[in-house]
């Protein structure tokens, strides 16, 4: 869609406060389209905001309750008010990530301009959402970059009330499609281009060989790809290809440059590159990091992501525990301190 081009490419996060729209209960309105992997989040609360995760495109893991929920593009991830959740040990993978966090009332209160009266159905479909982690609507994804736009224009009598009913809109279809369970299920066809896939890495396949395998046209291959998997069909290769190589650099005992030679990658070079991206770090101090102690380079402890996340603040309690993070943009008490 055009309007994703108004995004910055550099990886530098749009955020939007909506109160000068006259919706002060979405203070925090963003997207970012990350064109590298890079440190995931600590555990953190928004306190008394529902924050809602949207993935345009690319992979993320979330952690909540002690149970990491894998999204790929298209995929929505919710969490109430007070809830605890981060990235535990998983990178933030690269790719196109919009994300809100609202302040949603009970029934029986003025929501997004509507009197208690008009907004009541609305709220009682938000707070009955029976599930965090489902497919969005595609429609989803085309009025929130509307409101992007919107809001990178500035505030407007007409803007107000355009932005009050795309949201409006927006929240209607999330409710809805949160209605039903996750279908991840792959057809048969776009299988049978993934099986090609997993079967020569290294090979040079190009998207029309994919699409032949699928028997489909290349432009009907690329959408239903996209559509199931979330990504590109081109990117989905590089980063499975990506992902062998990590498993070599610990287990095959070849060098960088013979495991980027042997699946596909032009030169040693242009596979340290294509490495970073998805796993934050370079190959050989990413190895050198498993060999080290045995664990995950994804995995930091922490205190040591907060240092690196200043928008987040320490949740410690009246004992002097740490909870875990809360982001600085929140003034309120929680009921535990």
């Amino acid at each position: 869609m055009a309007t994703y081009l108004n995004l910055p490419p550099n990886g530098r996060r749009l955020i939007h406060d909506l109160a000068p729209f006259g919706l002060p209960e979405i203070p925090y309105l963003a997207a970012q389209n990350l064109p590298f992997s890079a440190p995931g989040l600590p555990t953190h609360t928004h306190m008394e905001r529902m924050e809602i995760n949207h993935i345009i495109k690319g992979e993320r893991v979330y952690c909540v309750g002690g149970e990491a929920c894998h999204l790929r593009g298209n995929h929505v991830f919710i969490t109430w008010p007070h809830e605890l959740h981060g990235s535990g040990s998983y990178l933030h993978g690269r790719g196109l990530h919009f994300w809100m966090q609202a302040v949603i009332p009970k029934p029986g209160s003025p929501f997004l301009g509507f009197n208690a009266e008009r907004a009541e159905p609305l709220l009682a479909a938000l707070w009955g959402i029976p599930r965090r982690h489902f497919r969005a609507d595609p429609g989803m994804r085309d009025i929130y970059a509307r409101i992007l736009v919107l809001c990178r224009q500035g505030p407007s009598a007409l803007a107000s009330l355009e932005v009050s009913a795309l949201l409006t809109q927006w929240f209607l279809l999330l409710a809805a499609s949160a209605l039903n369970e996750l279908d991840d299920r792959i057809t048969p066809d776009i299988a049978k281009a993934l099986e090609l896939m997993s079967r020569a890495p290294d090979a040079h396949l190009a998207i029309d060989d994919l699409a032949e395998a699928a028997c489909l046209s290349e432009s009907r291959f690329k959408g239903k790809f996209r559509e199931q998997l979330g990504m590109p069909p081109g990117e989905y290769l590089l980063r499975r290809r990506t992902e062998t190589a990590a498993n070599m650099l610990i287990d095959s005992g070849k060098s960088l440059t013979e495991i980027a030679l042997g699946l596909g990658f032009s030169s040693g070079q242009h596979f340290s590159v294509t490495f970073k991206k998805f796993f934050g770090q370079s190959p050989l101090t990413w190895a050198r990091t498993q060999e080290a102690d045995g664990l995950s380079s994804q995995t930091s402890d922490e205190a040591g992501l907060y240092q690196d996340k200043p928008e987040f603040r320490p949740w410690i309690d009246a004992n002097g525990q740490l909870h875990g993070y809360v982001h600085k943009s929140h003034r309120g008490i929680h009921p535990g301190y």
